[in-house]
């Protein structure tokens, strides 16, 4: 039978992840599917803590910032629609006043720097090679915040600029952590409003720059996630209706080779006892009160005890007990009506 596609090879990382170290994830929206994933799993991370930021440029700033203990710069906030935002973080981040606004920012950089000083691995995400600088600051932005176009110059960054920004990060991260191993991703999202022509222009300096980076330093490794996209799937059958983003089936299956890659037996062995428990859980029974389920969640709850105790599945108790204790006063319930009509 002909093979309809071209898979490939990925050799395993030497530094394997486990359950008992810290993470970070941060850069494009694809951080955070793959650190939603992780964090689904019950690893300590943190995901992606300034929200989706795609160039290289602004990504290094954030983490050189929080190394460095710079803050952020009050006075590249804005309001707008009576909240306030930065230009270097995501609209998510977002406040009432301004001072509540840098507040946050602060407690995102604590946070980010207790994981690279603390983290055994930091993944990186890059989502496009071309960003927009403020006319009015000379600032490249990690997000515009929808203001008009006009506001802002766009560029396509050269590799000069992304190495240096990168050293000066690395050259800090160095002095507080430098065993930690650095993982590079190149999104698998098509930025297609940038032009198609220019999204692989974009990629392909991406590209380069991740292999510039990972031959030269011996702690950052490169995870083809671009490659399983384009590649080994190559159908539009694997994205979401958008034709942009990988949909569900992709990030399924690009998340199988990045177990392959980074999971020894035993941690794989773990993650499938917590799939399961999951998809146990938001099983919908057909008598959701009767003695019967309360016996199935009641076997969940000796998974529960059974699974590692450093791991925090206070959400998956929760439910379970709370639904024995609905079970156990409706039965109470019948009990004492049966007891009333008698």
């Amino acid at each position: 039978m002909k093979n309809f596609r071209t898979e490939f090879r990925i050799n395993p990382c030497q530094r394997r992840i486990t359950h008992a170290e810290k993470m970070l994830t941060i850069g494009s929206c694809f951080s955070e599917t793959i650190g939603n994933r992780l964090h689904q799993f019950k690893f300590q991370i943190s995901v992606n803590p300034f929200g989706v930021v795609y160039n290289p440029i602004a990504i290094f700033e954030n983490l050189t910032k929080a190394l460095s203990g710079q803050p952020f710069d009050p006075g590249l906030s804005i309001q707008q629609h009576a909240k306030y935002y930065h230009f270097h973080s995501h609209s998510r981040l977002n406040a009432l006043t301004k001072a509540e606004l840098m507040d946050l920012l602060a407690q995102k950089q604590r946070e980010t720097l207790h994981h690279l000083e603390t983290g055994s691995h930091l993944f990186i995400t890059f989502g496009s090679a071309f960003a927009y600088r403020h006319h009015k600051f000379n600032s490249i932005v990690a997000n515009c915040h929808k203001l008009p176009q006009r506001e802002f110059n766009k560029e396509l960054l050269d590799f000069e600029q992304m190495k240096g920004s990168f050293e000066a990060f690395y050259k800090l991260l160095e002095q507080v952590n430098p065993n930690i191993q650095i993982i590079l991703t190149l999104s698998p999202v098509r930025h297609i409003k940038d032009g198609v022509p220019e999204n692989q222009l974009s990629k392909s300096l991406l590209r380069v720059f991740c292999d510039q980076i990972a031959s030269s330093k011996s702690n950052v490794v490169y995870f083809p996630a671009y490659e399983l996209m384009m590649d080994d799937l190559r159908d539009y059958r694997f994205y979401k209706d958008d034709l942009i983003h990988p949909n569900a089936m992709a990030e399924d299956y690009i998340w199988e080779k990045f177990q392959d890659s980074f999971f020894d037996a035993q941690t794989r062995k773990l993650i499938k006892e917590i799939d399961q428990l999951h998809k146990s859980l938001s099983h919908r029974p057909f008598e959701p009160l009767s003695i019967q389920h309360g016996k199935f969640l009641q076997g969940l709850l000796d998974k529960v005890d059974s699974l590692p105790t450093d791991l925090d599945f206070t959400t998956e108790r929760s439910s379970i007990l709370d639904q024995l204790h609905q079970i156990e006063a409706y039965q109470n319930s019948s009990v004492n009506q049966r007891n009333e009509d008698e």
